[in-house]
Formats: structure tokens, sequence, C-alpha cells
């Protein structure tokens, strides 16, 4: 008994068209990894953004409570008006110290020798000049030293 084994011509296309199929999912699942992954790159570049935008509002804040504190805590507060120049960070100051006259309490009382101080943070963004203020009020007599 003699056995052949014959292959179907008929086979042998399908298994070409198959192959062909494949690569066509290939390469499509390609370009569908590549549209995923450049929008991936593209929100990651934008966090950046933010956060760095974040960082450096965070940091100007900071030294906007710190000139509040600083020019506050003077032992004879007076009227003033400073601007300080930008420095490595691109930021420029004005302090303004403003006597307030007008100022009452509940019961109706104008509070004597109380200053307005209020510090303005001014920089460029890149997108245009962006500014931050930040004020409070003091007595004048807040901080005198005892005897």
């Amino acid at each position: 008994m003699n056995l052949r084994l014959q292959r179907s011509p008929h086979k042998t296309r399908v298994r070409k068209r198959l192959g062909g199929f494949t690569l066509l999912e290939v390469l499509l699942a390609l370009s569908v990894f590549s549209i995923a992954a450049l929008a991936l790159v593209g929100t990651l570049s934008q966090i950046a953004r933010v956060s760095s935008d974040s960082q450096r509002l965070l940091e100007i804040e900071q030294s906007l409570e710190s000139f509040i504190d600083e020019y506050g805590k003077m032992p004879q507060i007076r009227e003033l008006e400073e601007q300080i120049k930008p420095g490595a960070d691109g930021v420029a100051y004005r302090v303004l110290i403003q006597q307030v006259k007008d100022l009452q309490n509940q019961e109706g009382r104008f509070l004597q020798n109380t200053f307005r101080i209020q510090v303005t943070a001014r920089w460029d963004d890149g997108d245009g000049v962006t500014e931050l203020n930040a004020e409070t009020y003091r007595y004048a007599g807040a901080f005198l030293p005892l005897n």
C-alpha cells in the first residue's frame, strides 16, 4: 500500500490571503497605537507645563507673603512706595504702604493709625504681563518696642 499526501491548491491560496490580512492587521494596530502614543505625549507635555506654571505661581505667592511680613513688621511704619527690580526669576515687585483714614470698626468708630500694605508682583509669562496682588492692614503701634 502506497499513501501519498497531496495538498489542495485551494488551501494554499487561503493561507496566502491570511498572511496578507495579518500584515494589514499589524499595520493597522501599529497606526492606532502610534496615534494613542502621540496623544499621550501631548497630554504629558501639557501636564508638565501646567505643573511648572503652578510651581512658579506658588513661589511668587510665597514671595508676596514674605514682603507683606517684612514691611508689615517694620517698627516705625510710614507711607511709602518702593519698586523692587526683577531678579533672576524675572518678577518685579511694588510695595505700597498707605495710611487708611476712613476705616471703621463695628461700632462705627474710625480706626486711627491704620496702614494698608499692598504688594504687587509683575512678570511676563509668555502670554503677556501678569500681575498678582496681596494686601493686609496693620495698626501703626503693633510692633513698637517695649521699654
